[in-house]
């Protein structure tokens, strides 16, 4: 089988859990729902119009349905999380053109999306809670292809040491950076400042951890850099609105 899904269906949109078999093949298509996809685990490249992006575990890919657009998968199943759009309305009105987002905040926000919509018992609570997508042009992402050399070296600096032992101050010296300079750059150029976009790394990390290991929730927030179990937990009923024990049972099917 090439595709596998678990369905959650509403009047407006649909969610799901699906996987893809790997080396699969789609030459180009449009989709019959416009769709945001959650990459979980696995790669893919993905095509549309001049835009060709090689997607990771961390990313997420926002498809109109007039979007024409072709896949290669990669050598592993790659698993997704995905919202499409009975209701085209509550999508167009945010989105008009294929997006590839690789960024933190944003994707803990989508998981949240994705976890909180599958709570949802009736439908009149969907529009409260799609109230998402008013954060999800962050200032400055994707304004400009200039962007200073120093910023990914930050972000790499970020996402390498989540622990607090990499405090900013010491960053900007290794950076050869004024401090107050580098924060207020990184945040117009990011959305976010750099302690903000560590700790959504450090969210996003669990998340996937959680979804794809069997390790303990105390080794997960020790190895993302949380202070300990219960930080991770307080983290999780705020950004994805369920402890980590119940986001792992969801992303799990149970």
């Amino acid at each position: 089988m090439d595709r596998y899904s678990d369905i959650f269906r509403f009047d407006s949109v649909v969610v799901e859990r699906v996987t893809y078999a790997p080396n699969l093949y789609m030459p180009p298509h449009t989709d019959k729902l416009s769709r945001i996809s959650i990459i979980l685990d696995g790669t893919m490249n993905e095509a549309a119009g001049t835009d060709d992006v090689f997607a990771t575990a961390g990313s997420l890919v926002i498809k109109p349905n007039h979007a024409v657009h072709e896949n290669v998968f990669g050598n592993k199943p790659v698993k997704l999380l995905t919202i499409g759009f009975e209701d085209d309305s509550l999508f167009s009105r945010h989105f008009t053109k294929w997006q590839y987002i690789s960024h933190p905040k944003i994707y803990v926000e989508a998981i949240g999306l994705w976890t909180k919509l599958l709570k949802i018992k009736k439908e009149a609570d969907i529009l409260v809670t799609l109230n998402f997508f008013s954060s999800i042009a962050l200032p400055g992402e994707n304004e400009s292809p200039k962007v200073a050399f120093w910023v990914e070296q930050l972000k790499e600096l970020l996402t390498h040491d989540l622990s607090e032992s990499g405090n900013i101050a010491a960053l900007s010296k290794k950076l050869s950076l004024h401090r107050v300079y580098m924060t207020r750059a990184f945040k117009k150029e990011c959305g976010v400042s750099p302690v903000e976009f560590r700790k959504f790394t450090k969210i996003a990390t669990a998340m996937l951890n959680l979804a794809l290991t069997k390790e303990t929730l105390a080794t997960i927030a020790y190895d993302t850099g949380f202070a300990d179990q219960s930080h991770m937990n307080r983290e999780f009923r705020l950004h994805a609105g369920c402890t980590p024990a119940s986001f792992r049972k969801m992303m799990n099917g149970s």
